[in-house]
């Protein structure tokens, strides 16, 4: 454990928010598609010397205006990222710890003027504070000290990889590329992507983590590497020993309809939750079962096998994500 100052004059500082997005369309403002429920995100800044990372990561801060509701999904997160550390394909938590405000200092607005936007950018640096900080070893120690910490005004934070990939959601998505999302990727690239997301899901369920936020801005494509990349657990559940059958296909229709649907088609599926900053009971209250929407190209684009898979995913008909592999890997052979 170590402590520091958060202190743009001495040394770490928060620089620009990561979690307010231009919506496409949007002139005058930033809407915050990407902003999490129950956490901000900045980049984290070193003012003197070499930085003790590698290229400036995330710095994601439990949100201090929503403690009631935020803790115990921040608790959750920091419990899935202990257990499934060191699984392929996941950002992995480089450190964590708690962070305590200085009086008077405040919080960047998540929606302003795009005149503003600079203005809102320098406001992070003028955060000030105290950091302790904990390796990934001493996770034990974080989560000990979670109850007594926030208890004292601290806020609980996490520091992570920042992605340097295209957001799958850019490159998929058919509003974004008005309509292009099919000269992005592949569906070769398509169904790889699909495996790669199945494979993690496996992992994931047989250490006892659940997902459930599987809108497309959650994963990244490394183009050169063809490999996926998932971000964001907050509202995914740690249940070791009391992982249940109803609780993994409750996962499986949650990114067969959102994160699926939406790489096969360019949208998610009709009646899902919306992309933005989802909370709990919005994925708790979902349907059970969706059906799938295909517009011209895509019709044209995906093979009769490929949608009586997706249609079968939508509606549950798959029992684990290492089945849902096994025939999008079949899907990938005919392709070839």
């Amino acid at each position: 454990m170590r402590e520091l100052n958060l202190d743009a004059r001495t040394g770490l500082y928060l620089g620009e928010p990561l979690d307010t997005w231009l919506t496409a369309g949007q002139q005058d403002y930033a809407i915050p598609e990407a902003a999490g429920s129950s956490a901000r995100v900045f980049l984290l800044k070193n003012a003197i010397g070499l930085s003790p990372y590698r290229r400036d990561p995330a710095f994601k801060v439990m949100r201090h205006d929503k403690i009631a509701y935020a803790r115990p999904l921040f608790l959750e997160e920091l419990n899935i990222l202990a257990g499934l550390h060191g699984l392929d394909g996941l950002t992995p938590m480089s450190q964590a710890g708690y962070l305590k405000l200085t009086n008077g200092s405040g919080w960047p607005s998540e929606i302003a003027p795009l005149s503003k936007q600079m203005e809102e950018q320098g406001a992070a640096s003028k955060i000030t504070g105290r950091l302790v900080v904990f390796e990934p070893d001493e996770i034990t120690d974080v989560l000990d000290q979670f109850e007594e910490r926030l208890a004292d005004d601290w806020l609980p934070f996490l520091i992570l990889e920042r992605r340097w990939e295209d957001n799958l959601y850019l490159v998929c998505d058919a509003g974004y590329t008005r309509g292009n999302f099919v000269r992005n990727l592949s569906m070769k690239q398509v169904l790889d992507i699909a495996t790669q997301i199945c494979g993690m899901l496996e992992t994931a369920h047989s250490q006892g983590a659940t997902y459930l936020d599987h809108k497309l801005l959650h994963y990244y494509w490394n183009d050169f590497r063809q490999k996926v990349i998932m971000i964001d657990w907050n509202i995914g559940h740690w249940l070791p020993g009391r992982f249940s059958p109803e609780v993994q296909q409750a996962d499986l229709v949650q990114f067969s309809s959102r994160a699926l649907h939406h790489i096969f088609t360019g949208r998610q599926a009709p009646g899902t939750v919306a992309v933005g900053p989802n909370r709990p009971e919005d994925i708790a209250n979902a349907p059970t079962r969706y059906k799938a929407s295909y517009s011209f190209d895509v019709q044209n684009r995906l093979n009769a096998d490929e949608m009586r898979f997706l249609e079968k995913a939508l509606d549950g008909g798959f029992s684990s994500a290492g089945e849902m592999k096994e025939t999008l890997q079949s899907l990938q052979k005919k392709r070839q």
